[in-house]
């Protein structure tokens, strides 16, 4: 199972012959040259409306196109805007089985609207269960206390989270968040993509590793094994 990271909160996990792309924003996106031709997802899945999150979303879409996952008010703005029926609901609790693995939706604290400024839904992320291993993708979120069931519930092997702080936690919050969850690796993401996110990888490494975590900071565009 690989995981290639296209900077931002967008990155794409193939596993055993699916591949899925998360939260795509290709067009102003400063830290990738990919765009959405160059890409062949089986699987998208959007964590909430917000246009870093979202934008590319239609550029996927149409006959023939992947399989959308996210919340209903998302899901259904898919179907409305881009005639697209291949789509899933998932909101936060749920959990589905598909023949590629598992996937449960997770409380994220944060906002959600579209560009348009209408009703986003529940900002949220995803646990997914792969290939033998499990992966938490926070979304855009604050630590919150229920973290710590998903530490309960799953053994995670690698989690997600976003360091840039101001709008989402910074890396003192995805420590915190860590601690609850008891990750195997972390992965830092939505950073360095606005001015107001900008950080110090190498802070944001040595945080991680001082709290007992393997820091697994990727290069915009590398692919790593998971």
């Amino acid at each position: 199972m690989t995981l290639t990271y296209f900077g931002h909160s967008t990155f794409q996990i193939e596993t055993n012959g699916t591949t899925l792309l998360f939260d795509p924003f290709f067009e102003d996106n400063p830290h990738t040259d990919v765009v959405p031709d160059d890409l062949d997802p089986d699987v998208i899945l959007v964590s909430h409306a917000h246009f870093d999150h979202y934008a590319d979303v239609g550029a996927f879409t149409g006959p023939g196109g992947p399989l959308v996952i996210s919340n209903f008010e998302i899901i259904s703005r898919v179907g409305e805007d881009y005639d697209h029926e291949h789509v899933h609901p998932l909101n936060e609790g749920g959990a589905v089985d598909f023949e590629w693995g598992r996937v449960e939706g997770i409380h994220a604290r944060h906002t959600s609207s579209f560009p348009d400024g209408s009703y986003g839904g529940v900002a949220g992320g995803f646990v997914l269960e792969l290939d033998g291993a499990t992966v938490y993708y926070t979304g855009d979120t604050a630590p919150f206390a229920e973290m710590e069931w998903i530490g309960d519930l799953y053994d995670v092997d690698v989690m997600l989270a976003p360091v840039g702080d101001v709008v989402t936690m910074g890396v003192d919050g995805a420590v915190h968040a860590a601690e609850m969850v008891e990750p195997t690796s972390v992965i830092p993401v939505h950073y360095n993509t606005f001015p107001f996110i900008e950080v110090d990888l190498d802070d944001v490494r040595a945080a991680i590793e001082d709290a007992g975590f393997n820091a697994e900071v990727i290069d915009f565009g590398a692919t790593v094994e998971l």
